[in-house]
């Protein structure tokens, strides 16, 4: 299965992006944007793992998870990447030292189950639209519609699969561990 280790969001919190995107269409910008039961926030693509790989990336969360608390998020700035001729939009997420310790601990504890890529810079993102097409170069336009401010969150991790239904792009949670209260 093809798997990523993400923070899910609550309703309220799906919401909140789901008008930003439509914020975003209201301006103008078309693109696949990500369906609401899809947003997330990615903390490290695994790429495609085995049953093996798979029970021992779930022990790892179990670990990881009770080393720390849940904490909150807070929105920031929306942003885009360019990928070739395709420009990802996202919405950045504030400095925060407890996503980036999480961060650090999923990615070292990974080290002993599958090889991975270490990022040289993790850039905490909330994808908002692939494939998008701006109407000029930069979006800063769309930012004054943005939901500065906005803090949700982040209970627990969990281990999602990304695989098509349908034909659609749909993540399955396929594991979850909650932080300690």
């Amino acid at each position: 299965m093809r798997c990523f280790i993400a923070i899910e969001f609550d309703e309220n919190t799906r919401n909140t992006l789901a008008s930003i995107q439509n914020e975003l269409k209201n301006q103008g910008v078309q693109g696949n944007y990500t369906r609401i039961e899809n947003l997330h926030l990615t903390l490290k693509f695994l790429g495609e793992i085995d049953m093996p790989t798979y029970l021992d990336i779930c022990n790892l969360m179990k670990k990881v998870s009770r080393n720390h608390e849940l904490f909150v998020l807070e929105l920031g700035k929306l942003g885009k990447f360019d990928k070739g001729n395709k420009k990802i939009v996202w919405t950045g997420l504030l400095g925060n030292k407890h996503l980036m310790s999480l961060f650090r601990d999923i990615e070292s504890g990974l080290e002993d189950i599958i090889p991975i890529k270490k990022e040289s810079r993790y850039i905490p993102h909330i994808t908002l639209i692939r494939e998008a097409v701006l109407n000029s170069n930069d979006i800063s336009g769309i930012e004054k519609h943005h939901k500065l401010g906005y803090s949700f969150k982040a209970p627990g991790i969990s281990l999602m699969e990304s695989t098509r239904v349908n034909g659609r792009l749909t993540y399955v949670r396929r594991a979850y561990e909650n932080f300690i209260a």
